[in-house]
């Protein structure tokens, strides 16, 4: 049976009150700078309890590609960071204050009375019925407490500077001395509750943990307090070890994401130049530091080329990257030549006909033909074109009333083998209109026609073949001098 020994409330030495310390950071890294359509992962890190960037996101990484300014703020614990003053007893019995007293000695030891604690390092120096209990990590000290029988004396008590709107995390290792009625100790915070009632292991030396989050709120103050609600006089002997009060501590960092433009050089359009000569590509563009051309040796925003081909051109704006290219192509010029001027007689037909490859003509009259026919006095005019090259030449064609002078064969073959098939004239000159009889020997009309350019195949005009034989001809005609008539014969031979 233990007996009750009341005496006055102990104040303990307690230093002042102690500042919480996150001494900690994150980091997002240095400003960032991206060209268009490029992105950046931003993340303070892995392993922490919370994340909040400025536009609301939780995530812990973002891969961006937008210009702005992020920042992030993380929650994180770190349990080293404990602000109780000498939780794990490793100085002694100091840091607290307490309704209990340290032990006063008695027949069983320093704690043979109830509401009696003391520090050591193994229980049973401090009662002889206690068993050989060491701290919760071993090698330390522990508080080891005599339970009284009056519920709600504070045990241990410690004030610790808070910062207002912090999560902080409590924590206490309780074990039980003697197993007959284990202790029921209740955590509070500024007189408020913390958590439920703990009750200590229903075995010796055991070690269990009570842990709970506080939230400081309006407070800059945190006053806490163990007490045992256990009013028991026999067993109810308990130790303490590890107090700990850890703020969860908050942290921001900012990085700013810069997007920049990739660069656009502009060569223009492809160039088509006529014979030979010099080109000066222009690639100048602004914010532009850096041109490679395609030559490996120019540098400049500027290059001159004197031969065809494809140029390019690669510039950096900084770490942004554009292209751009050109085709220079370098023509021949064209040539053209009419000949010398022309002369001809009236009703004759005069033709030009200059040649030349892959080219566009145009004519004085606008036509576009590759060549040109005229029975008039003019100045005949060409401009021919190769790509956008051009050259042209004049010629001028003369149409006198020339001597008409007309000649035909006196025999003609029509046997279908190519040679001598037709009667036709050998010359016709300055003859602008005829007409052209045939008759057989019996002063038949045979054939007849009026076009300047005749050819007779030895058939009747309703397309029969005509006998051999000599048949008789008369050709009226105009001319130049006026009108005029031949006569002749001609033998038709199979």
């Amino acid at each position: 049976m233990k007996h009750l020994l009341l005496l006055p409330c102990t104040l303990l030495l307690v230093p002042a009150a102690v500042q919480a310390q996150c001494t900690g950071s994150i980091d997002l890294g240095p400003d960032v700078v991206l060209c268009e359509g490029q992105t950046t992962f931003l993340t303070p890190g892995p392993g922490y309890l919370s994340y909040l960037w400025n536009d609301g996101a939780t995530v812990p990484v973002r891969n961006e590609g937008n210009a702005g300014v992020y920042s992030c703020t993380v929650e994180s614990f770190d349990p080293s960071v404990n602000l109780v003053v000498n939780g794990d007893f490793s100085a002694g019995a100091t840091g607290f204050t307490s309704g209990y007293i340290p032990g006063t000695g008695g027949s069983f030891g320093l704690l043979s009375s109830e509401g009696q604690y003391a520090v050591a390092s193994n229980a049973s120096d401090t009662h002889t019925n206690f068993p050989p209990c060491t701290d919760h990590t071993g090698g330390g000290n522990l508080m080891v407490v005599n339970g009284a029988a009056q519920a709600g004396v504070s045990i241990w008590c410690q004030t610790i500077t808070v910062t207002p709107g912090t999560n902080y995390a409590f924590s206490a290792w309780l074990s039980t001395m003697v197993v007959t009625n284990p202790a029921v100790l209740q955590f509070t915070i500024n007189g408020e509750v913390l958590g439920t009632p703990f009750t200590a292991p229903s075995t010796s030396c055991t070690w269990d943990q009570f842990s709970e989050v506080w939230n400081a709120g309006t407070n800059t103050t945190a006053q806490i307090c163990i007490t045992n609600q256990n009013t028991q006089t026999s067993g109810n002997d308990f130790a303490l070890d590890d107090i700990t009060f850890s703020p969860f501590c908050t942290y921001t960092d900012t990085v700013e994401v810069f997007v920049n433009a990739y660069p656009e050089p502009e060569l223009g359009p492809d160039q088509v130049l006529c014979g030979g000569g010099t080109v000066v590509l222009d690639a100048t563009t602004p914010t532009v530091d850096t041109y490679i051309w395609n030559d490996g040796l120019a540098t400049g925003p500027q290059l001159t080329v004197t031969t065809s081909g494809t140029y390019w051109v690669n510039v950096l704006a900084g770490a942004c990257f554009g292209r751009d290219s050109v085709n220079v192509t370098f023509i021949p010029q064209p040539t053209v030549d009419l000949g010398p001027d022309l002369s001809a007689c009236s009703g004759d037909t005069v033709t030009i006909a200059p040649f030349a490859q892959d080219a566009g003509y145009l004519w004085h009259d606008g036509s576009t033909g590759s060549a040109y026919s005229t029975t008039t006095s003019e100045l005949v005019w060409l401009q021919l074109t190769q790509g956008p090259c051009t050259a042209a030449d004049t010629v001028l064609v003369t149409i006198d009333p020339c001597t008409a002078v007309v000649e035909l064969p006196n025999v003609f073959t029509p046997n279908g083998d190519g040679h001598n098939d037709q009667f036709q004239p050998i010359v016709l000159q300055g003859v602008s209109s005829l007409l052209l009889s045939i008759y057989n020997r019996w002063g038949q009309l045979v054939y007849e026609t009026k076009g300047p350019q005749f050819a007779w195949d030895g058939r009747t005009g309703a397309g029969m073949a005509v006998s051999d034989g000599v048949y008789y001809w008369t050709l009226t005609y105009n001319g130049a001098s006026g009108p005029g008539e031949q006569h002749g014969t001609v033998t038709l031979l199979r």
